[in-house]
């Protein structure tokens, strides 16, 4: 049984950082970390801070992981498909094309009980380019002015449920 309580991790972050998606964000890779066995019996080990696509690596398979975390519930809409925030478009399509696979980790939690309340992953194989959806690039008076984010999009039955 996976242990959801991520006390203990929130004490070890910087006590000076403000961005609730920066603390959180921390919070969550070191308790996937701590408490997330990979399944092939391995730990998950953090890597360092904006590697593209990778927050985590399985010591024993060397599985890659990227880590998404959101204090709102990861939900499929109407269509029956889960659409969440991506990163940088091209780099997203780049780190799929790329010979190095990985898993993607979802994970809910609660600010307020300090706990995971539900983790899904969907698995490298149903990963693919046709899951990237391009947003519409920032515009001319924007700060980063033509940045192009994405989002991902994957249909209920590659979604598996952990906790």
């Amino acid at each position: 049984m996976i242990n959801t309580d991520f006390q203990n991790e929130l004490l070890k972050i910087n006590s000076e950082w403000k961005s609730n998606s920066r603390i959180y964000g921390e919070v969550i890779e070191m308790w996937v970390e701590n408490n997330v066995p990979c399944k092939c019996g391995g730990k998950f080990i953090n890597q360092p801070a904006n590697q593209k696509s990778i927050d985590c690596i399985c010591d024993k398979c060397l599985k890659n992981i990227q880590i998404k975390s959101s204090s709102k519930p990861f939900k499929v809409n109407k269509n029956e498909k889960l659409r969440i925030l991506g990163a940088e478009y091209m780099t997203t399509l780049k780190s799929i094309n790329k010979d190095e696979d990985w898993d993607l980790m979802l994970i809910h939690y609660n600010k307020e009980l300090n706990k995971v309340e539900d983790l899904k992953i969907i698995e490298s194989q149903y990963i693919s380019a046709k899951n990237v959806i391009p947003r519409k690039p920032l515009g001319p008076n924007a700060r980063r002015a033509g940045w192009q984010g994405c989002y991902l999009e994957f249909p209920s039955e590659v979604i598996t449920e952990i906790i």
